[in-house]
């Protein structure tokens, strides 16, 4: 049964469908994740040269419910004003445009679902041709065998301007991993994959490091909400800027705020994911919070907000002195050698501990605030480290220390630490 959308073949081509074949996939498996899939699975089949001849993502998820077509495939300007596909932490595969993104590279998909109805399995098919995208034709309903589960697989046919070596490739699959991973990591628990022709997709290479805690926190009428707060380093920049996520209890993204350490220069790529039912009264936003007032409309709401950023700031800074102190001060002490940076000294005793000083006083500067090495030239910072060098070997070595809280905030550990390193 053939039905048409409340839109133009024309007008779907103009409202800004993906034009890469990597964001349609993705799209697709956002689509099977949405209908609370715990796995997806996309099989290319292709001949001995390479062509491909159909593409399948199949989900495990709940179907597409019959009687919801008219809105998901229908009302497609509708649709998309209320959903507008936004790309934030990740391509969210929205009801509106992601069923017509096929079009990028096949001229027919056709959907096969299964959803649940009062206590039976039904099945029927959706198709829609890529040269007449304002119709779409419903297949008849069927009954389903109870162990074939719900689901839904798309089926992509008549393919072109691509091949298998495509979707194949390394450049694809780490593009997956990097889209997807962190939503992997924090459902693990729940068994969530994707497949790419059988083979599970591995994300765990581009993480150097994963931590998971839980801020209980109270508001001033002592009601108390638990944020579960789940940080990863990633091992390379994946694309994004570095934010705070903040999901509701459905891990769905309801906004997103810059963390502190944007500029830091000193390739700290994080990210921080929170999870809380505290967000489950908000809808996704296509906003980043800067104020309680964009999110927040009760006082209690705002102080818990502000409690949380604060404990989020404390937390993420204490991950960020141990990455410099255990990787990144390293690379900077190579760095300053490397360059010819660090005053000249001579293999005599007195020299090698002057140089072991030195180094040890700009190691723990670096970890206190990092910036203080970056955006200076070179010489300035050869002649910052000769002059610190000279006062190291007079009777005012003590006086270092206000000179740098002139410019650094160091904590009371960080002052200690300091003057221990003087007065050796």
């Amino acid at each position: 049964m053939k039905n048409n959308t409340k839109i133009t073949n024309t007008s779907i081509e103009s409202a800004g469908l993906p034009k890469d074949a990597k964001h349609v996939m993705a799209e697709y498996i956002w689509n099977g994740f949405d209908a609370k899939a715990t796995e997806v699975s996309i099989d290319i089949e292709s001949n001995t040269l390479g062509f491909i001849t159909s593409i399948c993502i199949r989900d495990n998820g709940e179907g597409i419910p019959r009687e919801t077509l008219n809105l998901s495939f229908g009302n497609f300007l509708d649709s998309l004003k209320k959903n507008s596909l936004k790309r934030s932490s990740y391509t969210r595969g929205k009801k509106g445009k992601g069923r017509f993104s096929f079009s990028l590279f096949a001229t027919r998909a056709t959907w096969n679902t299964t959803v649940k109805t009062d206590d039976e399995l039904i099945s029927y098919s959706i198709r829609i041709d890529r040269d007449a995208k304002e119709q779409y034709d419903i297949g008849d309903i069927k009954s389903a065998a109870k162990p074939e589960g719900t689901g839904t697989t798309v089926k992509l046919e008549g393919i072109f301007g691509l091949t298998a070596t495509t979707l194949e490739s390394e450049e694809f699959t780490d593009f997956l991993a990097q889209e997807f991973g962190w939503y992997l990591l924090l459902n693990r628990d729940w068994g969530y994959r994707i497949l790419l022709n059988g083979t599970t997709l591995h994300y765990h290479n581009l993480i150097q490091e994963t931590d998971s805690t839980i801020f209980t926190l109270y508001s001033i009428a002592e009601n108390s909400y638990s944020f579960r707060v789940n940080y990863i380093r990633w091992k390379e920049q994946i694309g994004d800027r570095y934010y705070y996520y903040f999901l509701n209890s459905n891990k769905t993204e309801v906004a997103k705020l810059l963390s502190s350490f944007n500029n830091n220069a000193i390739d700290f790529h994080h990210s921080v994911y929170i999870e809380s039912d505290f967000f489950d009264q908000f809808e996704q936003a296509d906003i980043a919070i800067s104020s309680e007032s964009n999110l927040f409309s009760e006082k209690e709401q705002q102080v818990i907000y502000r409690k949380l950023l604060a404990e989020l700031r404390d937390f993420l800074e204490r991950k960020q002195k141990k990455y410099i102190r255990e990787q990144a001060v390293t690379v900077k002490l190579e760095e300053l050698e490397k360059k010819n940076l660090l005053p000249r000294y001579s293999s005599s005793d007195i020299d090698v501990n002057r140089k072991r000083i030195l180094l040890s006083l700009i190691q723990e500067l670096y970890i206190a605030d990092p910036r203080a090495f970056v955006g200076i030239k070179a010489d300035l910072i050869r002649t910052y480290l000769g002059l610190l060098d000279l006062l190291l070997q007079t009777d005012r070595k003590q006086d270092i220390v206000p000179l740098f809280e002139n410019a650094i905030a160091l904590s009371e550990k960080e002052r200690d630490t300091i003057r221990k390193i003087l007065e050796r």
